[in-house]
Parts: C-alpha cells; sequence; structure tokens
C-alpha cells in the first residue's frame, strides 16, 4: 500500500514509485471465498483486495505465537491503509478529477524506460504476479488520480515566500554544504608479500622518524615513496572525502595543518601523509538549492495539509471495520 502522505509533486516520478509497487507486490491471484472487511461510506473492502494487499506475510519469522499476532497487526495497518486510500478515490470522484487513456499510456512508457524493459519484459512480469495488462492499467489509473487529487487539493494554493526559503537555508546550512577537501603529500612503501612487510614496515618507521625530526618531507618522498608523485614530493593534491583509502582518510582527518601522520598499514603496504592544507566544507550559494528547499517545504506543507484533510474526512465518514 502506498502511503499517500509521502506526496511527490512531479506526477512522472511518483508514477514510477506507484508502479514499481505494483509490480513487486502484487500475488497471484487465488480462488477464496470473498467477504467484505470493511465499509467506508458507500463502498466495501473485500478480503480478497485485503489478501492481495499482505502479500508475503508468511514469510514473516518467529514461533507460531508471535507470527500470528504480528501477522494481525500487520493486517489492521494494511486495512486502515485501504480505508485511506477509498477515503481518497471517494474524495477525486467527487472532484471530478479524470485520467486519460493517454496519460496511463504515458506512466506504462516511463515505466519501461525506468526498468529498461520492453513491453514483452513487463507483460511478463505482470503475469508472473498473477495481473493481466488491463488490470494494471486500472491500477495504474486509480493511482494517477489520487496523485492528481492531491496535488490539487494542497499544493494549487501553497504559497513559499523568498523569506520561508532563505530562513530554512540559515537554519540548515549543514545539508547545503560540500564535502571537506584535504590537500595531502604521501611517502608509500609498497608490498603485498606477506614475508616482506616487516622489514618494510621497519623502513617507515625510520622514514617517520627522520620526517619528525626534522628532515625535509618532499626530500624523503623523493627518494622513498613508491606512490604517486613521489617526484613531486609525493604532492597528491586536493582530494575529496570518499576519494582516498579509507585508513588513509581516517588519517587525514584527524591531522592538522603541517603535521605528519603515523605509518599508516593497508593491503597495498605502508604510508605516511603530511597535511598540506585542509579546506572547510564550502555551502553551496541560496541560488543554486533555491528550488530544492522550495519543494522541500512545498512537500512539508503538503503532508500537514493532508493530514489534517484527513483527520477530517474520518470523523465524517461511515467506517465499519469486519475484519
Amino acid at each position: 500500500m502506498i502511503d499517500l502522505r509521502f506526496t511527490i509533486y512531479d506526477l512522472r516520478f511518483k508514477l514510477l514509485l506507484l508502479t514499481a509497487y505494483c509490480l513487486l507486490s502484487f500475488p497471484a491471484h487465488a480462488e477464496i471465498v470473498d467477504r467484505v472487511v470493511a465499509v467506508v461510506n458507500d463502498s466495501a473492502i473485500t478480503l480478497s483486495e485485503l489478501n492481495v494487499a499482505t502479500a508475503g506475510l508468511e514469510d514473516i519469522k518467529g514461533n507460531d505465537k508471535d507470527k500470528r499476532k504480528k501477522i494481525i497487526e500487520t493486517k489492521s495497518k494494511v486495512l486502515d491503509q485501504l480505508i485511506e486510500k477509498k477515503l481518497v478515490e471517494q474524495a477525486s470522484n467527487k472532484a471530478g478529477i479524470t485520467i486519460s487513456e493517454k496519460e496511463i499510456d504515458n506512466a506504462i512508457e516511463d515505466v519501461k524506460r525506468q526498468n529498461n524493459v520492453s513491453q514483452q519484459e513487463l507483460l511478463s512480469a505482470l503475469a508472473r504476479n498473477g495481473l493481466t495488462f488491463k488490470e494494471y492499467r486500472e491500477q495504474l489509473k486509480d493511482q494517477i488520480r489520487q496523485v492528481k487529487f492531491i496535488n490539487k487539493e494542497f499544493r494549487s494554493n501553497a504559497k513559499i515566500s523568498n523569506e520561508d526559503i532563505e530562513a530554512y537555508y540559515r537554519q540548515n546550512q549543514g545539508k547545503f554544504s560540500g564535502p571537506v577537501t584535504h590537500r595531502l603529500r604521501i611517502i608509500s612503501l609498497l608490498s603485498s608479500e606477506q614475508d616482506k612487510r616487516k622489514d618494510i614496515e621497519k623502513k617507515a618507521d625510520n622514514i617517520l622518524a627522520a620526517a619528525r625530526g626534522g628532515e625535509d618531507f618532499v626530500r624523503l618522498a623523493k627518494e622513498y615513496s613508491q606512490g604517486p608523485n613521489a617526484k613531486e614530493g609525493g604532492d597528491l593534491g586536493y582530494i575529496k572525502a570518499g576519494e582516498m583509502d579509507a585508513a588513509i582518510e581516517r588519517a587525514a582527518t584527524g591531522l592538522k595543518t603541517g603535521e605528519i601522520s603515523n605509518v599508516i598499514k593497508t593491503s597495498t603496504g605502508f604510508h605516511i601523509i603530511q597535511l598540506i592544507d585542509k579546506q572547510g566544507a564550502a555551502a553551496r550559494p541560496l541560488s543554486e538549492v533555491e528550488d530544492e528547499i522550495r519543494n522541500t517545504i512545498f512537500q512539508k506543507v503538503i503532508d500537514e495539509r493532508y493530514k489534517l484533510w484527513l483527520e477530517e474526512v474520518m470523523k465524517k465518514a461511515y467506517i465499519e471495520v469486519r475484519l
């Protein structure tokens, strides 16, 4: 079941998420004796609908007692979501929202592009999950209607001011910062042969002692390093977080400018680094993230409005659960 409280403004993108759910969640139809498990105003939710929405519960782990309890709790939660979905469907119909065949066609093409599948591969995936192409189109039509209703009712009159955007930007600077970069020099003594590593580590310790004793790091790198840019004194330039070996990055993070690390052991050998410079994570300019912030605030406003609307509708609706 799709949780409509997580509304996405871009309809095409939303549909990709919804249709992925369709492809993965629906089981083959089983022959069952159907019955009504809930009444929502003048509409019914059947046991077969609930079983479709709770496929896979047999995979819940645990002993029989715990498993039964989890299944009952899950079915109850899913039924609540189906009731919510039914209320949205009824409101959509009342608002006169219509869906064209072209919109459904476009949604299907989006799914095929997103998943890189052909028409035949899509049909095969639907068949494996017990769905005909016609049934799939009907489900898409229902989902598109829900998205259009939520966007129409809760987005159209939402106004986000420049002051709102600027305030959010000031209060959330960390979200818009780029990565920290380190400029490093490195001396690398390379070896993957286990029997030679002790001797190489001892040599690395001696080089470290010389560097910390006042020997020029650049000269030592030129003389001893087998790593990158040895001829340039081991200067690696500026490196972003995530672009270097994890052990070397951890060591670099703890250094002050000009400071030399301990010998760093990696699978390729032994390394000594010197921090030349460190540049902080500069915040991306407001002009670059303005649209991102606007959408984030829109999402929050719409979620809050939808929640209030749903609470009000549920108070007025006739809902009878027969689970």
